[in-house]
């Protein structure tokens, strides 16, 4: 897909690839990932309406609506200084809902990423359907860590009435709070943080506040690199790259061409990093 595909070419690619796309959906995962990330990339689709119209070229088109879809993403990171990461599975749907997370996160379950096999974290961002989907599956043993990126844009979001210095001078005092060595030192200098600060930005201290303890949860965890647990930076990462490509085609005519689309990309990534696919994934290289 490096360049604009028309959607024959798509047609044909779904028709030769469905049968591995089936495999690759059911294979056991036997190299389990300490930490997987959640996250969703949206695109979008086309589909044929009843209804004809005479395109610019006053040629006879049936009727299309456009809508969006989301690709649900799950990203496999090793802890073992290894710098490996590769993408565990992927779920095309309408919206991000419990039920269509949980069809990705029982599939994962079911294909050996269990807490018994080496999973010790899920990283993830505030999606209410994601937390049910994961407390349906995995229960309360698994260490679920809210993404600290997303908790600091939230507050950015919620902070008026400052310069850009100002503004500035404040998320660096916000960030300084995950700079913590453990904890209950996290939650002292989150104190500290909210009494400086409530009189002027009462909004953001409250969202800073709010479910706070969801994303320090890593401090439980031995042995890991923190950057690797703290946010989804790189399964973004990831996704912008798979962006980018989806850009080039532009939509797609079906859920099933999007899917196709994931792996076809997937897979190239895959080749420019100079590794090979694994059995239940796709490595990616760590950059």
């Amino acid at each position: 897909m490096g360049a604009s595909v028309g959607l024959r070419t798509i047609n044909e690619r779904i028709n030769q690839l469905e049968t591995r796309l089936a495999q690759v959906h059911r294979e056991p995962i036997s190299d389990v990932p300490a930490v997987v990330q959640f996250d969703g990339i949206w695109l979008s689709m086309q589909t044929q309406q009843d209804g004809i119209h005479q395109d610019s070229r006053r040629r006879k088109r049936h009727r299309k609506r456009g809508k969006r879809i989301v690709v649900l993403v799950a990203l496999g990171l090793w802890t073992d200084g290894s710098g490996k990461r590769q993408i565990l599975d992927w779920e095309v749907a309408d919206k991000e809902e419990q039920a269509t997370w949980e069809r990705l996160v029982h599939r994962l379950w079911e294909r050996g990423v269990k807490l018994e096999t080496g999973l010790q974290a899920i990283v993830r961002d505030g999606s209410e359907g994601l937390e049910q989907a994961l407390d349906y599956v995995y229960g309360s043993t698994l260490v679920q860590q809210r993404c600290i990126f997303h908790k600091l844009r939230n507050v950015s979001n919620k902070c008026v009435g400052l310069d850009r210095e100002g503004k500035k001078s404040f998320m660096e005092q916000a960030a300084a709070v995950y700079h913590a060595l453990n904890a209950p030192e996290a939650e002292a200098r989150l104190t500290a943080f909210a009494q400086h600060w409530r009189a002027t930005q009462p909004q953001a201290v409250a969202t800073f506040e709010r479910e706070f303890e969801q994303t320090i949860r890593y401090y439980s965890l031995e042995g890991m690199v923190r950057e690797v647990v703290r946010t989804t930076s790189r399964l973004e990462r990831t996704n912008r790259e798979l962006r980018r490509k989806f850009r080039q085609v532009g939509c797609f005519s079906s859920p099933r061409g999007a899917e196709v689309a994931v792996y076809i990309q997937v897979t190239r990534l895959n080749a420019e990093s100079g590794q090979d696919e694994l059995v239940g994934g796709f490595s990616l290289s760590c950059t």
